[in-house]
């Protein structure tokens, strides 16, 4: 089963988005063992990130969810950072600064976002060291 999880994926009905670190915020933990006691199938992080300087932190999040998650039996086998490359906005020409490669719209080279290659290596080698990793 693939999901996807962004930091906008809990809204109030007749308000806005609810943040990840509100108390009425469902867990991510709890999203994927809901979705495996209905779907009884492996799960599958297909899409997740957030733009900016950001993007480590949100990593981190997600794989510490992950990692609950999987201690509590639920079996997930990986997970994808989405974007890879950075783009222009959806709606407009904006830049968008989440992915792991940035570009030059100018030069058309190619640039990796540091902070967020350690967090992916550091996450790598926890992942690693689960049972199973």
């Amino acid at each position: 089963l693939g999901v996807n999880y962004y930091c906008h994926n809990q809204w109030r009905v007749d308000g806005g988005p609810i943040e990840v670190t509100d108390p009425e915020a469902k867990p991510f933990r709890k999203m994927l063992s809901e979705n495996f006691e209905r779907y009884k199938c492996p799960i599958f992080i297909a899409e997740t990130g957030i733009e900016a300087e950001l993007r480590p932190t949100w990593l981190r999040h997600v794989c510490a969810e992950v990692g609950q998650a999987m201690d509590n039996q639920i079996p997930i086998h990986g997970i994808c950072l989405y974007p890879v490359m950075n783009h222009p906005g959806w709606d407009d020409d904006r830049h968008c600064p989440n992915g792991l490669i940035d570009y030059s719209t100018l030069t058309f080279e190619r640039a990796f976002d540091q902070p967020l290659i350690d967090e992916l290596m550091r996450q790598q080698a926890i992942f690693a060291k689960r049972p199973g990793g």
